[in-house]
């Protein structure tokens, strides 16, 4: 043991395919908050633990790394007892820095005669690497745009396009729908760095020399922000805009936001934040239309009072050249397959 060779690696941009497994000892509130992509936790130390050992270290730091050798230990333990993958599997190991707790799991694995290798500087590292990729390597992909008004059936396009070719649907790894009723009931966004790790994922398995389609948003989804390089240069390839009539959006939207019908509460701090930014009587009256469970007439004005309105002053509506316009008499996924085949631009 005192003459083990430490396999030690830095992150790189192929590191997610050279190993087989990928293991994050952090605890699960850390893995939570953002983890290296297709790694498993498998924490040494509990949440409870770990917050526990930390207020004792700052008493004594002796006692507090003896306790936690013994909890560690323990953990170890019933870790080994889950490992499902083969002893030849190259396994990569890491913790928040490449401390004690990956250690801790990698000298124990290495002993029984598995291909480990431990991430110099842990999360940290793969934290950086990203940070570092948004701000100097995003410039090599070309984005294509679909734009439009709000229910026009833009993420049913982009639904549609992924089958095919390289799509980023910014809203479903933000698990937010975009706009003043975009939070989804009973979902919690993720944190703004696994927001990141997400599209740094797609971007990863993607061929850079293809176009990748994405939708026309605001830079913020939601509490999340795209990273400001590739929100920039999304405008810059085609942009098609997809357009229909007023009453087959309301027919969309409400078919597409059905749970604020059928629990009309969630939509409470939705109007708190629209009664500050549109005229009163406007207001009035969309309160008016909710209160009476009139859906059709209160998502209409929402679209006539709101969201028009807020769409005249968007990037996309202003700055954005337009390089197609499709128009959808029936929202619905039968059209967008025929206006998909029909374009040879897509």
């Amino acid at each position: 043991m005192k003459n083990m060779r430490i396999n030690k690696t830095s992150y790189k941009s192929t590191t997610i395919d050279d190993y087989n497994t990928i293991i994050d000892v952090r605890t699960p509130l850390e893995f939570d908050d953002d983890h290296i992509p297709r790694s498993v936790n498998y924490p040494v130390l509990t949440n409870k633990q770990r917050h526990e050992i930390g207020l004792k270290y700052k008493e004594n730091s002796f006692l507090a790394k003896k306790e936690g050798a013994s909890i560690i230990s323990a953990n170890i333990s019933k870790i080994i007892n889950k490992i499902k993958f083969d002893k030849k599997d190259k396994t990569l190991i890491y913790c928040w820095r490449g401390g004690l707790r990956s250690l801790s799991l990698y000298l124990v694995l290495k002993q029984i005669g598995y291909d480990v290798t431990l991430l110099e500087g842990g999360y940290k590292t793969y934290r950086g690497y990203v940070v570092n990729f948004f701000e100097n390597n995003t410039d090599k992909f070309k984005f294509n745009q679909i734009m439009g008004v709000t229910g026009v059936g833009k993420t049913l396009f982009i639904k549609e396009l992924s089958k095919k070719y390289q799509v980023i649907d910014f809203e479903g790894l933000a698990k937010h729908k975009g706009s003043i009723l975009g939070n989804i009931p009973n979902t919690v966004q993720p944190s703004q760095k696994l927001f990141e790790t997400l599209i740094y994922e797609k971007l990863h398995s993607f061929n850079s020399r293809k176009n990748i389609w994405v939708e026309a948003e605001s830079i913020k989804v939601g509490k999340l922000s795209i990273p400001s390089k590739i929100w920039k240069n999304m405008p810059l390839g085609k942009n098609v805009k997809i357009k229909s009539n007023l009453t087959e959006r309301v027919k969309f939207i409400l078919k597409d936001y059905k749970y604020f019908t059928n629990s009309p509460d969630l939509m409470k701090n939705a109007l708190i934040v629209l009664k500050k930014i549109i005229p009163k009587e406007e207001f009035k009256l969309i309160e008016i239309n909710l209160k009476k469970k009139e859906y059709f007439q209160f998502v209409k004005s929402l679209i006539e009072y709101h969201y028009d309105r807020a769409y005249r002053k968007t990037r996309a509506e202003n700055d954005s050249n337009i390089y197609k316009e499709i128009y959808l008499n029936k929202i619905n996924i039968i059209n967008i397959k025929r206006a998909i085949k029909e374009n040879n631009y897509f």
